[in-house]
């Protein structure tokens, strides 16, 4: 009854709107039920024309796709629009902003310039926004922000101007500016901050200079900064973490350091930071982390540690009680390290994808597990009694099954998220089967492509029948083999095979050497008895092989004797003259 009584009114409020739409532009209520109207189409040039915007219009959204970009220039055409609590242009290529402008905008909360051509903006360029609350700047060609350039704003509660070319902040720059909660410099070529400039802003929450060139941190920013709970100082070159540096930034929470230099995390580093909840350390290069690092810090949910040296994971014993995300890829951990794992009852989340391993023969995987990466190893295998049962997200992606058995199948059935890409899948009556059978109800499974046998490579399954398989291409399927050929010729558990398979190739290659050792000596003999016509010289009941030297080592004791006759014959010497005229005789001449 009531939708049906108010259902006029947003009708007559829609119709108000959209009754002075602009061409190519969109008009409609937002989520929080204000006018808007949205212009994207692009192709925007000269002066910016706001004609057939209703007056009553909250929310002003101007941009562009990359392919057909707007060219504004600013003109004094917001004044008139009292009601706009946001405007939104980009993609525009701005050059500079109008003196007082926005003027006479007491409502307006959010303004957003990014993605322009901005180069050098003013205090006079923001005069009258009283009430601004966000102000955005990414993505101009701001060089400078001259002091006191945000003064007329004291309201702001957010400021980025992230991926500039600002390469100093100037003393005094956040003047009057002291409610400023968010600070966004990320992407700007600044190699240093200079404590100074914080003064103005001591109520800070957040700090961002990510990609800054940073080597270090001052001391005196943390001293001036004690309500930071977010700091992200990612992607610098920041080389280490001195235990007492964050003795101040005792309410911190969310603190990302990866992509720095660092190569250790000694003990104590973070026992100043009991509220800490989420750590990012990837991709530096840390080798140890000391076990007391993590002292005191009993709130730690979430840590990233991927991409390092890293080979043991003693470091866990203090946060096995809260961890419930831990990144471990792209580091040198061995299987039996991993068994680590087992003590974390809260590890609802597990990435160990590239660490390089290539069996998993025994449980390391806590049951409350609920994410398990485990792409880009050497996996051929992998059993459904080492995984845990409460499963929703698998990927094995880019590992080297060529097939799932039936039994690990039956788990995966309850996966929500499973990432099968990237295996060389063997489409035959050995290794496919029970995956072709799950075609028609899994789309993960429809999209696996075929690399053997070459009568299906780069085939999708769902477009192959089950009379289409052809018999074993590859070895035997054998889903009780867990380890893999990887490790076939390494001592381990499985050593004796390994063993034996070596000692079988260097005994079949000492007998292939013999075999060419007697061969090669036995046509030597052959040859020099042909030359010299020895076997017409020699008795008739003597066999070639009667020797004192044997055909393989052409020294050896053995003898082979076969007479001819049971008799004796006697010798008869011919001389050379006499063989000739035998010779003659015999062709008749």
């Amino acid at each position: 009854m009531i939708v049906q009584l108010l259902w006029p009114l947003l009708f007559a409020l829609a119709t108000q709107a959209w009754s002075k739409c602009p061409t190519k532009c969109t008009c409609y209520l937002d989520q929080k039920g204000r006018i808007s109207v949205l212009c994207k189409e692009g192709g925007m040039v000269g002066p910016l024309d706001l004609e057939d915007v209703g007056l009553d219009t909250e929310v002003i959204k101007i941009t562009a796709p990359d392919d057909n970009t707007n060219a504004l220039t600013m003109s004094p055409v917001f004044q008139k629009y009292k009601h706009l609590e946001e405007i939104h242009i980009t993609k525009s290529n701005i050059p500079q902003l109008g003196k007082h402008f926005f003027w006479g905008l007491t409502k307006l909360d959010v303004l957003n310039l990014s993605q322009n051509n901005i180069t050098q903006p003013l205090d006079h360029n923001f005069r009258g926004l009283f009430k601004l609350k966000e102000l955005y700047l990414d993505d101009n060609r701001i060089i400078s922000l001259p002091s006191g350039t945000f003064r007329y704003l004291p309201e702001l509660k957010v400021l980025s101007v992230q991926r500039n070319r600002i390469e100093e902040l100037t003393p005094r720059i956040f003047l009057e500016i002291s409610k400023l909660k968010v600070l966004k410099l990320s992407g700007n070529n600044l190699r240093e901050l200079n404590p100074e400039v914080f003064k103005d802003v001591q109520e800070l929450r957040s700090l961002e200079c990510r990609g800054c060139a940073l080597s270090r941190l001052n001391n005196e920013i943390y001293h001036l900064l004690p309500h930071l709970t977010h700091l992200d100082l990612g992607n610098n070159e920041i080389e280490n973490i001195p235990s007492e540096e964050l003795r101040e930034l005792t309410r911190l929470k969310y603190f990302k350091l990866d992509g720095n230099r660092i190569t250790a995390v000694v003990d104590s580093t973070f026992t100043h930071q009991p509220l800490l909840r989420k750590l990012y350390l990837a991709r530096n290069q840390i080798e140890k982390i000391s076990s007391g690092a993590f002292e005191n810090v009993n709130n730690l949910t979430e840590l990233d540690v991927s991409y390092n040296k890293l080979e043991k994971l003693g470091f866990l014993e203090p946060i096995e009680g809260s961890i419930e995300v831990l990144v471990l890829s792209g580091n040198r951990l061995k299987t039996h390290a991993l068994k680590e794992l087992l003590r974390l009852e809260e590890l609802k989340g597990l990435r160990l994808a590239e660490i390089g391993i290539a069996d998993i023969s025994h449980e390391m995987f806590p049951q409350n597990l609920v994410l398990l990466d485990l792409g880009g190893n050497h996996l051929s295998t992998l059993s459904r009694d080492f995984l845990p049962p409460s499963l929703t997200e698998l990927d094995i992606s880019r590992n080297r099954f060529r097939g799932l058995d039936e039994d690990l199948l039956t788990l995966l059935d309850n996966v929500q998220t499973l990432k099968l890409d990237g295996n060389p899948w063997s489409c035959d009556l050995c290794y496919i089967v029970p995956l072709l059978e799950r075609t028609n109800r899994s789309a993960v499974v429809k999209e696996i492509t075929c690399i053997s046998p070459f009568t299906v490579r780069g085939k999708r399954l769902e477009l192959i029948r089950k009379s289409e398989l052809t018999w074993c291409t590859t070895p035997s399927y054998t889903p009780s083999y867990t380890t893999s050929d990887a490790n076939f010729f390494l001592i381990g558990e499985d050593g004796r095979v390994g063993i034996i398979a070596a000692g079988t190739s260097v005994c079949l290659l000492l007998l292939t050497v013999l075999v060419i050792v007697g061969a090669v000596c036995y046509s030597k003999r052959h040859a020099a008895k042909y030359y010299t016509h020895e076997d017409k010289l020699a008795m008739e009941g003597e066999s070639i092989f009667d020797s004192n030297h044997s055909p393989l080592f052409c020294d050896g004791e053995l003898s082979f004797k076969f007479p001819l006759d049971a008799g004796e014959k006697k010798v008869s010497i011919a001389t050379i003259d006499e063989i000739k005229k035998e010779h003659a005789v015999t062709n008749g001449t």
